[in-house]
C-alpha cells in the first residue's frame, strides 16, 4: 500500500476516520469483562470494513460481523450468530482495523440480542462507511437512480420491516393531518404505504431523481399523497412544520459521512415540537446517530428495533423534538 504521506486525500480521509472512531468506542477495562479467553482480527481497508459492526449494550462494545444472505445481498436486519465477542482492544492504522475481543457463547449472543431492545442506550453503529483500499468513501453513481423499475423490486423486499416497523410505532399516535415528509422518497413505494395505512395524515415524497418522482407518481394514486422533484439540501417546507420525518438515506454508498452529518443537522430543523424523526436505511447509517441528537436537543427514544417472532434486530432511531416548557413559550 502507498505510503500516506503520498497521498494528502488518503492521509485525510484516514484522519477522517480515525477521529470518528475516538468518538464512538467506548472500550471497557478488561477487568470489567473479566477475560477468560480472547481472538484478534484484522479487516484490511476496504469495503469489507463495512460489514464490521458494534452492539453496545450497557455501555459495552460487542464486536460483530455482517455476512451475505443465500441469494449474496447483505441485510440491514442483524442475528446473533453475527457476534463475534466482546471488544477489548481496537487499533486503527493504514493496515486496516486490528481488534481484540473476547469469543461469546451462541446463548450469550442471543441474551444480548434479547437484551438490547430494553434501553434506548443500546444501539447498533457501523463505524465505517463503505471504503475502498486508498480509504476513500464509495457513493453509488448519479446512473444508479435511472432504472427505477428494477430499484424498486429490490427496496420492496430489503423494505418491508421498515415499513411494517414504522407504521406499527405511527397507528394510533399522529393527530389528524399530521405531515409526514420523506425527502428522499426514491421509488415513493416507502411514503405511499405509509400514506396507505395512515389515511388522516399527509404525506410528501421529493426526490432529486426525476427518474424517480416520475416513477413515484406513475405508480401511487393517494388522495393524502403528493411528490415533487426537491434535492434534500433544499427542503420543500418551512422549519418546525413537519410532524414526522423520514431519514433514510443518511447510509454508507448513498453519500459521504459528512454530508449525512450536515443534512441530519439541516433536515432535523423542519420537525415542529413534539414531532418525531425515524432514521434508519437499507445500508448502514453513517453517523452516530444518538450523539448527534443530543448534540441537537433531540431526545432518543429509541434505537433499535427487532423483527417479530425472531431475534433479529436493525437500526432503527426514534428521535422526539421536545416540546418547549410552559416558561419558554412567549406570551
Amino acid at each position: 500500500m502507498p505510503s500516506l504521506a503520498e497521498s494528502p486525500f488518503q492521509h485525510e480521509s484516514f484522519e477522517a476516520q480515525a477521529r470518528h472512531l475516538a468518538c464512538v468506542l467506548a472500550l471497557p477495562a478488561m477487568e470489567q469483562v473479566g477475560i477468560t479467553s480472547s481472538a484478534r482480527i484484522t479487516e484490511p481497508v476496504g469495503p469489507g470494513l463495512n460489514n464490521l459492526f458494534l452492539l453496545r449494550v450497557d455501555g459495552i462494545e460487542h464486536l460483530g460481523c455482517r455476512v451475505p444472505g443465500a441469494n449474496g445481498e447483505l441485510d440491514s436486519r442483524l442475528t446473533p450468530d453475527m457476534l463475534l465477542g466482546t471488544l477489548l482492544e481496537a487499533r486503527w492504522d493504514e493496515q486496516g482495523w486490528h481488534c481484540q475481543y473476547q469469543p461469546l457463547t451462541d446463548s450469550q449472543c442471543s441474551a444480548l440480542f434479547q437484551q438490547a431492545l430494553t434501553s434506548s442506550s443500546h444501539r447498533i453503529h457501523f463505524p465505517f462507511p463503505e471504503l475502498d483500499s486508498q480509504c476513500r468513501e464509495q457513493i453509488a453513481p448519479p446512473c444508479f437512480w435511472d432504472a427505477p423499475q428494477d430499484l424498486a423490486k429490490r427496496l420492496d423486499r430489503q423494505e418491508q420491516h421498515f415499513r411494517d416497523t414504522t407504521i406499527a410505532l405511527l397507528s394510533g399516535r399522529l393527530r389528524p393531518g399530521a405531515i409526514i415528509h420523506d425527502p428522499a422518497c426514491s421509488t415513493g413505494t416507502f411514503i405511499a404505504t405509509l400514506a396507505r395505512a395512515l389515511p388522516n395524515s399527509q404525506c410528501m415524497g421529493a426526490d432529486r431523481s426525476a427518474a424517480m418522482i416520475d416513477h413515484a407518481t406513475a405508480c401511487h394514486h393517494l388522495p393524502n399523497l403528493s411528490f415533487e422533484i426537491a434535492d434534500a439540501q433544499v427542503p420543500v417546507m418551512p422549519k418546525g412544520s413537519c410532524d414526522v420525518l423520514i431519514l433514510r438515506f443518511l447510509n454508507a454508498e448513498m453519500m459521504t459521512r459528512a454530508c449525512a452529518l450536515a443534512l441530519f443537522e439541516q433536515l432535523t430543523g423542519l420537525i415542529r415540537p413534539g414531532g418525531m424523526a425515524l432514521v434508519f436505511g437499507q445500508s448502514s447509517v453513517l453517523l452516530d446517530v444518538g450523539q448527534q441528537a443530543r448534540r441537537l436537543g433531540l431526545q432518543v427514544a429509541s434505537s433499535l428495533a427487532g423483527v417479530p417472532g425472531s431475534l433479529q434486530l436493525f437500526q432503527f432511531y426514534q428521535l422526539i423534538c421536545p416540546k418547549p416548557l410552559p416558561e419558554q413559550i412567549p406570551s
